[in-house]
């Protein structure tokens, strides 16, 4: 399946966007896998609106609907970790909140989403990509290895919304 449009969010995409981050929220009781967020904590409308306010949610439609996101902020989060790749904070790019809606999981969409989140990522400069993703989420741990991603190290992260979980910090060479 292929998206129709792939394009930074824009304030008119607000309600959409929510919607898609609720859905997903709403039905990561019946997950197995997953990123096990926090509606209204993580991700929330404030939250999600700053990020279009600042350009740096992506979006994938079908039709008139968002039913992929994820975001792209600059700056390295994960201070503790020993990365291969040694850039300067404004050439490092991090993935956050990568969802695709429960419906149109399991279709490539998700690979589309990254695509495009990585030539954002390449137009403003950017030489890596970190993200980390929670230990047990082994889908989305093999997608971002299929996509070039390298695991670098496992270990205890504090979430404000679920608390101290393992996950995996990764790498992507730009």
């Amino acid at each position: 399946m292929k998206l129709d449009q792939v394009r930074v969010a824009q304030l008119a995409d607000l309600q959409e966007v929510v919607n898609l981050y609720k859905t997903v929220c709403d039905h990561q009781s019946i997950d197995q896998f997953g990123a096990d967020w926090t509606w209204g904590n993580y991700p929330s409308v404030e939250g999600l609106c700053d990020y279009i306010l600042h350009a740096t949610l992506v979006i994938g439609l079908k039709g008139d609907h968002v039913v992929a996101a994820g975001v792209l902020t600059t700056g390295e989060e994960y201070p503790d970790v020993d990365w291969p790749t040694k850039v300067s904070n404004n050439e490092i790019g991090v993935w956050h909140l990568i969802t695709v809606h429960p419906d149109y999981r399991g279709t490539g969409i998700a690979m589309q989403l990254l695509e495009a989140l990585m030539s954002v990522a390449r137009r403003e400069g950017k030489k890596v990509i970190h993200l980390d993703v929670l230990a047990g989420n082994i889908p989305s741990e093999k997608l971002y290895l299929k996509v070039g991603f390298q695991l670098v190290k496992e270990l205890v992260i504090h979430y404000d919304d679920i608390g101290d979980q393992t996950a995996k910090v990764m790498e992507y060479q730009i």
